[in-house]
């Protein structure tokens, strides 16, 4: 009797056992290899990305010959868009298949709202890899994905990743956009002029001139001697980084046209030793909803926003809001560059 036990729990034990390989192997095996292959892990040879979704958003990202990267053949894309896309097409891993009873459930939600994405490799004209990035699961950890062509979708993570990718899909060039106005080291800047057309006394224009700076302030009718080449580095070195805050949406074409009409706070144009010409127009922006603050120190009500402004870029013909935090440092006097003077000081202050 206690030998048939025996041989009853091996046989009850063995049972579970190919149970449970089969189970395995329904989930794993049984998948051809190439739907479960999402990753692409020589992201150097990739040479565009392409990104869409079903309301019409797009984004092409392509490499340049010289590795750089160009968007929508315009404008460079966020530098940290950029590394946390690749890093995601470079460890996307299978978490798990849908379990049959959400099936019905996320096929239709990847038909409705999946972000299409396609990946291209160095000489190849066909797409490598193409896959659909959809929502994330109910615990936020995991991204639903399906290859193209197939039928099975799953949930995809990245090892060592708390969250889900979909963000780092997006299709929208708005989200690609670096909100960069200036990037210029100190060398790359051959001409700088600033203007104010409500006080054309403060216009100066500074230009360099092989290993020197010319200043010319328009009101003084003559090039300035005693030029203090020191706070010109200093001044100069303030557009390394510039950036605007965000994408102005909320103002009409009709308002943006009467903007354009009215007198600007300043104009800012920088033409590099490339010869190539970037500026930016800046007018200040009515107190809003959004404004901090709606009075001032004695309880006066304000017209201006205290915080923030409008500017036009003339290269990309863009609105966007900026800070007078960022800004105000750089609205300087040309009498602020002369020797004579050696504080540089912020205009406004």
């Amino acid at each position: 009797m206690k030998k048939k036990n025996l041989l009853i729990l091996a046989f009850v034990l063995t049972l579970g056992l190919l149970s449970i390989y089969l189970i395995k192997r329904d989930d794993s095996s049984s998948i051809r290899t190439e739907l479960m292959d999402f990753a692409v892990k020589d992201t150097a040879s990739i040479s565009k990305i392409f990104l869409a979704d079903r309301n019409g958003n797009s984004v092409i990202l392509k490499r340049q010959n010289d590795g750089s990267w160009i968007m929508n053949d315009s404008f460079p894309p966020r530098p940290d868009m950029k590394k946390y896309l690749l890093q995601a097409i470079y460890s996307l891993s299978v978490k798990s298949r849908i379990p049959k009873s959400g099936y019905n459930n996320v096929i239709n939600d990847l038909a409705a709202s999946a972000i299409k994405c396609e990946i291209y490799l160095k000489n190849e004209e066909k797409a490598h890899k193409v896959y659909y990035v959809g929502g994330h699961t109910a615990d936020a950890l995991g991204t639903l994905m399906m290859i193209e062509n197939s039928s099975i979708p799953f949930v995809i993570e990245v090892p060592g990743f708390n969250g889900y990718l979909t963000p780092r899909y997006s299709p929208s060039q708005a989200v690609w956009l670096e909100p960069i106005i200036f990037r210029y080291q100190t060398d790359q800047i051959k001409k700088i002029e600033i203007s104010y057309p409500g006080f054309p006394q403060y216009d100066f224009v500074i230009e360099k001139k092989k290993d020197s700076y010319s200043l010319f302030m328009p009101s003084a009718q003559n090039q300035s001697s005693g030029v203090d080449s020191v706070a010109i580095d200093n001044y100069l070195a303030l557009y390394q980084q510039v950036f605007y805050e965000v994408v102005e949406s909320r103002l009409s074409d009709f308002q943006k046209d009467s903007l354009l009409k009215t007198t600007p706070l300043t104009q800012i144009e920088i033409e590099s030793v490339d010869d190539v010409k970037a500026g930016i127009t800046i007018f200040p922006m009515a107190i809003n909803e959004n404004s901090m603050s709606i009075q001032d120190s004695v309880g006066n009500p304000l017209t201006y926003d205290l915080d923030r402004m409008y500017g036009y870029l003339w290269d990309k013909k863009q609105w966007v809001v900026i800070q007078h935090y960022t800004f105000d440092k750089l609205f300087r006097q040309g009498n602020n560059f002369l020797l004579k003077n050696r504080q540089l000081k912020p205009l406004l202050n």
